[in-house]
């Protein structure tokens, strides 16, 4: 079988405040599982993972649209992740929100 080409992928993770902050950058084809006290979660990539990020509409492309869609500051383009949880596409990769501080995680192709 001939293997297919596939972009190198890198993530950042955070625990502050009780809940998990997983910033992924790179082949948006992932998919993540985490562990934490209430059991394992499974993140699935972005419903338009296989389209260029360039292409696609999202908060983070206008300063006018707020990032979490409400109407509070016009000018925010950084998602609140007090407000958020699961997954959310970016303009580079996605990022996951998860409630609680993880114990494990794992990146599946």
């Amino acid at each position: 079988m001939a293997q297919t080409e596939t972009e190198p992928v890198s993530f950042e993770m955070t625990i502050d405040e009780g809940r998990t902050r997983i910033d992924v950058s790179g082949d948006r084809d992932t998919a993540v599982v985490v562990r934490s006290k209430s059991g394992e979660k499974i993140y699935l990539p972005p419903e338009d993972f296989d389209r260029p990020p360039e292409d696609r509409q999202t908060p983070y492309d206008s300063p006018y649209q707020s990032a979490d869609g409400t109407a509070d500051s016009p000018y925010r383009t950084q998602t609140d992740t007090t407000s958020v949880t699961g997954l959310e596409p970016t303009a580079d990769g996605y990022l996951i929100v998860h409630p609680e501080p993880v114990t494990d995680v794992r990146f599946l192709r």
